[in-house]
Formats: C-alpha cells, structure tokens, sequence
C-alpha cells in the first residue's frame, strides 16, 4: 500500500465511525422530536467531522516529500 491508499482507508474509516456514532444519534433525536437533543447532537456531530479534518491535515503534513507527491502545504489549491 502507498501513502494516498493509506490515506483513503483512514479517512474512509474514520467517517463511517462519525456516522455510527454522532450520525445515529442525532437521527435519534431527530425522530424522538428532542430539539434539545438534536441541538445538542448536531453540536457532537459538528464537532467530529471538524476533529477529523483537523486529524487529516496532520497526516497529510506527516507525509513524507519523496513519495512522489507534492507535500500537502503545496497540494492544497489557494483560497480567496
């Protein structure tokens, strides 16, 4: 396995355990009509999808220069 296939399975994995627990339990709430539940879950829900974008920008810092990739500070495209 190369680096983007290690990657892809990470990210891959990482958001099926985000729908299996933030996901499901704010359907959940949803279904219940818990608007403080909802509120609340959606936060969680937020919250891990914002943690593992921040995991995956440290990965990809961590990947080495020589692998025949550009290093992920230059492979981002620019923002206005």
């Amino acid at each position: 396995m190369n680096v983007a296939e290690d990657f892809e399975i990470w990210a891959f994995q990482r958001a099926q355990e985000i729908v299996l627990r933030q996901g499901v339990d704010l359907m959940q709430a949803a279904q219940w009509l818990d608007k403080k539940g909802t509120l609340r879950t959606s936060q969680q829900l937020r919250d891990a999808i914002c943690q593992s974008l921040i995991e995956a920008v440290r990965l990809q810092s961590l990947e080495p220069v020589g692998s025949g990739e550009l290093p992920a500070a230059t492979a981002r495209p620019e923002t206005q």
